[in-house]
Parts: C-alpha cells; structure tokens; sequence
C-alpha cells in the first residue's frame, strides 16, 4: 500500500519525526546542505486530481554531501500520472548558472514484455545528473507531475513537513482548488498567508524560514508527533471513517470467498474445530506460502489484486496478504477486518484526515479480539511485528474506524541461558551453552539461524566469541528452524584459550561467552545510558541465567559477588552465587516490567533509577586465583 505523495527527495521526510536527512549534529559547526529554496504548489481540480510543480535550490556546504547531491530522481505512476522536468542547472558559487545537457538526463519506465502491463510497478524514474558540481555551488531543479486520474475517486489529501533541525531560506506551500472542493487543514509553526479568491478559485499559502536550525542530539530520538514539526496537513476527507470507506469499497468486493478460496481453506484446515485453531492455520498458510511482492501501478498502489493472480503468482503486497487472509478466513466463518496502519514511526493521527497516515494493511480478528500481520513472514500468530503495538489503526467496514493496537505483554518476551563450562588453569575454558528464547526475540533468532548459509554456519561461534574478544572455536546447533512457533532454541560448544588473561591472580565478569538477544548483563551500564527526552518505544521482558562453573585443580574463586534481590514496580533482580564441591552454580533473573509500550522519558527515568542497585551488583567481579608454572 503506497498512500503517500512526496514531491521532494530531502526535506520532505521531515514530517514523520525523521527531523532532516541533513539535521546538524549537536558537536557540528553546520549541516553539510542548506536549502536556499524549496517550493510546492499544488493545483487541483473539481475531482481531486492534482499537479504538483516542485522548485529547489540546495547549496553544498561541506564535501562530504558532493556524492548524494550530484544527482536528483523523482518517479511518478505512469498509468495515472504524468511527468516531465521544467528546469534543471549547477550554480556556481560566482554566480553562473549552468544548465543541464540533455545526455545528463535519463528516463526509465517499468514495463511488461511486448506491451503487457508489468506485475509490480509502472513507474517511470526521472533523473538528472548536475555537471560541474563543487562546494560552495548550489543545485536547482524544477518539475511537475500531473494525475490523470485520482488515487481515490473525487478526492486529494497531503501532509508536507520541515525538519527543525535543517536550514531553510525560503520555504513555500501553495494550494490552489476550486471553491467547490471542500477542504480540512491544518498547520503547525509556519505562517500562514491571507487567502487570495479569484473567480471560483482560491489560493492558500504557507512559508517558512528557518535560519538557525536547532541541533540534533541523541536525546531528541523517540516518537514525534507531526503537529511538533512545521507542517501542512490538507484533505478533502472528511473523517477517518471516510478513508476507510475509500479504501474498502474497492477492497472488500475482492475478499469475498470463491469456489477456489473455500477449497484451499478446507485443505489447510482440515478436520479443525477450535476458531483459534483454524485462523492460526490460515494465517500461518498466508504468511509462509505468499512472498512479497509491491503493487505500484496506477490505483494499485491502494486497490489489492484479484485474489487468483494472488494465488497464481504465490505474491503480493500488504493489501494482497490482508485480502487473501480475510477470504480465507470468511470461508472458514471467522469473522475479521481489513486494518490501516502506519508502517513507520507514526503514532498519532492528526486530526485532519490524511490518508499518507496509514501505509500498510493487516487484519483484526473481533472473536479473538487479535491483530494479525500476515505479511511480516517470521512473526508467530499472536504477535505482531516490533513498531506495530500502541499504534492508532483505521478499521475497514467499521462506523467507528479509529482503534490502538495493544501493548506488547513483557511476560511474552523471554530468554533463558544456561552455561556449563569447566575453566582450566591455564585460563582457558570449554563448555556448552543453551539459549531458549519466546516470543518476537525467538522470532527473530529463529529467522536469522536459518539464513545463515554454511560457511556462515561453520564460522558461527569462532565470530561470536571473537565479538567479546576470545578467541576459540565450537559448534553451533541451530534446532528447528521451520515453523513459526512462539518459542525456539539454539545450543553450542565452545573452547576458549583466553578467557583468563591476567596473572596469578584477576578479575572476571561473569558473562555468556557471546552475546544473546536479551543479556542480564544489559542492565549493567543502565546510569550512564542516554534515555530520550520525550516518548519513545519499549517494552519489558524476563531474562534467566544460569550458570554451572567447575573449576579445574590449580584454580580458585577468592571471591564472588553478594547474591541480591531488588523489587519494585516495574523492575525485579535476583542474582544467587553458590560455591559446590566442583566450583560454582549462579542463578541470575532480570524482569522489566514495564507494562506499555510506548514509554514517557519521565517512565524511562524510573525505571533507571530501580534498576540501579542491580546495576551495581552486575559490575561486581569474580576475583580468581590460579598456579602459573
């Protein structure tokens, strides 16, 4: 699903809290780009058709920018769309302009074979290669693209945004429409200029200037909303619940079960009873057996394909996945729901209706009161993919669209490690180590193992040691890779020449020998973390280790950590060492209880401060004694 409409390559990207492609870093004299010019005009007609007409100038400040800006693209729908390039030149810093020769220029179209319409996008690409490019010089450009048809019937909606943390000299948006069409809007920090009537048309216009850019630091990550950046939001819809409409009265004729559907139902279900049952078996059918494939031709970019061309070609996009699914699903009669979505760092709607706010497409099963993904191939049914929880979605068919996705559950996330090893005198140390995993983390580990090919395979716990600085060699046992069950595995062995380095007498971190998905050890460093200063993603987990220690003749711990124990609200710490026969048994556990997954930076600050005293007993050393001959 591709709503959204961008006309420019660099700051249109502001808007979604990405705050500048060229953002001017907090230990950084200046950006290495500055826009001296940026203008955006849109014409539209009756019908919601629209021509955008783009200008730019950028002036290179720093060489480091040389490579990217040496050339521009923009590409458009060639079905519906029309384009050209009006203008195009290199101005140099003494004040020439030199224009762009036509063999700099190149234009490439998608196309199927001997005329045929092409599968997955009919876009032409534009581009244009600036001559003569140098620091100091700027580089200009000016095109148009023009619908031929709207990408919904009778209507036009877009959100244009800066970036703060980037200089503009002198930005503009410009809206021309009939007086007939109604329009919403909305702006945020840019001023807005007096509407200008002419006969049945009228004109708005938005500037802004931004001479001292503020500067990007690493506490300014985390979730923005599009009314905190300068920002233009126009549309012709009037409500949420009528992009929703948009969307299915061309969608949902297509999910309506055939012959075809119902017999792929029935072979993938069976003799299954339980409803949970049997859309898990769908849902897991649709997302191992149907790749992605885009869908950017014309009305295609918000229309699904004909289910048999989905199932002919074992391919589609979101609306394609999401389409197939509720088929299947109304064939076995559970009921479910076609669902809008941001894809992205979106998490709030604005209250104008735009339909760039919702990019992807998912389902939602009312019985089960579950979301589902069909199209995030490696996420187990009843999960969703990370960055799709707490977010605003739009139901399909519903007269009330708006809904949230949950929260992720942190008693959903877990990692369990046990270490057995046997550490020599020489420092040296074998063993086996075991990683259980549930949840999106086994998800995760589970799709990554069985991507790894065999020299990969091979060279796996040699890399993985060598990540914390040991050096040795093992083998790794990926267990079953299939499947996307909520839980998977992996063992290996290991031998390790270098584990104790010091002399008759040191210190060491009890650690796993390589780094796992979701260490206790991570909470170690948790005062000196950097935490951003507004909402943010997060979520909680559980995280147990346990560790076997046999400590060969000639080699003795003189001291280990004090166990502890740390409860509060949101964070438990356990850490029990215990001395036996043969060496040492430690049992650590670490439970971040955070309960949302969106967090406020004053949740974040908590947090910190209740795992603190964990912290300090994470850091605490083993101190050794060993015979050297």
């Amino acid at each position: 699903m591709r709503f959204v409409r961008y006309a420019a390559l660099v700051a249109a990207m502001g808007i979604a809290g990405l705050q500048g492609v060229w953002a001017q870093a907090a230990d950084s004299d200046k950006a290495p780009v500055v826009s001296k010019k940026w203008h955006l005009r849109y014409d539209l007609a009756a019908d919601g058709r629209s021509t955008q007409t783009f200008e730019s100038l950028y002036q290179v400040l720093q060489s480091r920018a040389l490579e990217s800006m040496k050339s521009y693209s923009f590409s458009f729908s060639t079905s519906i769309q029309t384009g050209e390039i009006l203008e195009a030149y290199t101005l140099k810093k003494d004040g020439r302009k030199i224009e762009v020769p036509a063999t700099n220029f190149q234009k490439t179209t998608n196309q199927g074979r001997s005329g045929a319409s092409p599968m997955f996008s009919d876009r032409t690409s534009l581009s244009v290669v600036f001559p003569d490019l140098a620091v100091g010089d700027s580089v200009g450009i000016r095109y148009a693209i023009a619908d031929k048809e709207p990408i919904f019937p009778g209507h036009f909606s877009m959100s244009q945004g800066f970036s703060a943390y980037s200089e503009y000299q002198d930005a503009q948006i410009t809206l021309r429409a009939p007086k007939s069409l109604r329009l919403h809007m909305e702006s945020h920090q840019v001023q807005q200029m007096p509407v200008v009537e002419d006969g049945d048309m009228r004109t708005w216009q938005w500037r802004y200037v931004n001479p001292v850019p503020m500067r990007w630091d690493e506490s300014d990550e985390g979730i923005w909303r599009i009314d905190e950046s300068p920002s233009v939001v126009v549309s012709t819809f009037d409500s949420y619940e009528a992009i929703a409409k948009a969307y299915g009265d061309r969608a949902l004729p297509k999910a309506e079960p055939t012959p075809r559907i119902r017999e792929l139902m029935q072979s993938i279900v069976g003799d299954e009873k339980k409803t949970a049952e049997r859309a898990r078996l769908l849902y897991e059918w649709v997302s191992r057996n149907i790749t992605y494939g885009g869908n950017c031709i014309g009305v295609g970019a918000v229309v699904p394909r004909d289910l048999d061309v989905v199932l002919d070609n074992k391919m589609g996009d979101c609306k394609d996945h999401a389409t197939l699914l509720q088929a299947l699903l109304a064939a076995a009669e559970i009921r479910s729901e076609q669902v809008l979505i941001n894809s992205g760092g979106l998490y709030d709607l604005t209250k104008t209706p735009v339909v760039s706010q919702v990019n992807h497409v998912m389902n939602y099963l009312p019985e089960l009161n579950q979301y589902v993904d069909a199209t995030a191939k490696d996420v187990p049914f009843g999960y969703l993919p990370w960055g799709s929880y707490a977010k605003p979605v739009i139901h399909v068919g519903r007269a009330n669209a708006i809904g949230k996705t949950p929260d992720q559950q942190y008693q959903k996330s877990e990692q369990r490690v046990f270490v057995k090893q046997r550490i020599e005198k020489d420092g040296s140390t074998s063993g086996e180590l075991e990683v259980a995993l549930r949840g999106l983390y086994a998800a995760d580990a589970r799709a990554y193992m069985r991507d790894l090919d065999n020299d990969a395979e091979r060279e796996f716990v040699k890399r993985a040691l060598g990540s914390y600085g040991l050096k040795g060699k093992g083998n790794l046992f990926k267990g079953d890779t299939t499947g996307l069950s909520d839980q998977y595995s992996f063992r290996l062995n290991f031998e390790v020449s270098n584990l104790l380095e010091g002399g008759a007498s040191g210190a060491l971190v009890l650690t796993p020998v390589v780094s796992t998905p979701l260490p206790v050890m991570g909470f170690a460093n948790i005062k000196g973390r950097i935490e951003p200063n507004r909402r943010h993603s997060c979520h909680g987990f559980s995280s147990y280790e346990t560790y076997d220690i046999t400590l060969a003749p000639g080699i003795k711990f003189v001291s280990l950590p004090p166990s502890a124990k740390v409860r509060s609200a949101v964070f438990d710490y356990t850490a029990k060492y215990q001395r036996n026969k043969s060496g040492v048994h430690v049992e650590r556990s670490v439970q971040d209880k955070t309960p949302v997954s969106i967090c406020s930076a004053e949740m974040a600050a908590e947090l910190q401060k209740q795992a603190l005293p964990a912290a300090e007993n994470l850091r605490t050393q083993i101190l050794y004694q060993r015979q050297i001959r």
